[in-house]
């Protein structure tokens, strides 16, 4: 300890007698790097296109594009952000024909760019509800529970007007996000329940569910 002491102090008697500074980029221009998996926009981003293609238009229930039920979108979430999966899901019903076009990189089967957790029925974010409610103060979406036929309720995500603009311009950016997305709905048809998805996850990666053995 006493060794280590004396280094330290002739480290810095060393800075004083020959002038020398550590100097750090001033305050005022220092940048703080965001991760992007607490970037809500970056969420935004993805999830708008995701309710863009996946979702389905019912004029008699819905005014825009609309995913409804809360385990299928935390569900299709998921396979967007962890791709490999995707892969896994489209070979379980025999679609192979669609993998050419997820193009997946090494680094995506690695590690995913936005972790989520098990849960009771599935996938999940615990930043969900403060992703959702950011894209609703920005006009984008708005959440509700709402009929989806008639006779049953669920809960939805629809997009507004500003919400369908912007997924259609983020479309062009991201054609690759676009395929993926097109490729789940070669999985699940666009009128899926959420029952039907999670009865899915349920018998084919169970492992997803809070509870059960991981992989």
């Amino acid at each position: 300890m006493m060794e280590e002491r004396n280094s330290l102090k002739e480290f810095f008697n060393y800075l004083r007698h020959h002038d020398l500074k550590m100097e750090t980029v001033p305050l005022k221009e220092q940048k703080d790097y965001q991760h992007p998996d607490d970037d809500f926009d970056f969420h935004a981003y993805r999830i708008l296109l995701l309710i863009l293609i996946c979702g389905i238009l019912k004029p008699t229930f819905f005014d825009n594009f609309t995913i409804y039920g809360r385990g299928k979108f935390s569900f299709y979430d998921f396979l967007i952000r962890y791709p490999f999966y995707l892969e896994k899901a489209l070979k379980i019903k025999n679609k192979e024909t669609k993998i050419k076009d997820l193009e997946i990189k090494p680094y995506e089967t690695e590690e995913a760019f936005s972790p989520m957790i098990r849960f009771l029925r599935g996938p999940w974010d615990h930043k969900y509800p403060d992703i959702l409610n950011y894209m609703v103060s920005k006009n984008l979406i708005s959440v509700h529970y709402s009929m989806f036929n008639k006779n049953k309720k669920a809960f939805c995500i629809t997009l507004t007007n500003l919400g369908f603009e912007t997924a259609q311009k983020i479309q062009k950016e991201e054609p690759i996000w676009a395929k993926r997305m097109e490729a789940i709905n070669a999985l699940f048809r666009k009128d899926a329940q959420n029952n039907t998805v999670e009865l899915f996850v349920r018998e084919h990666f169970s492992t997803l569910i809070l509870g059960n053995a991981g992989e």
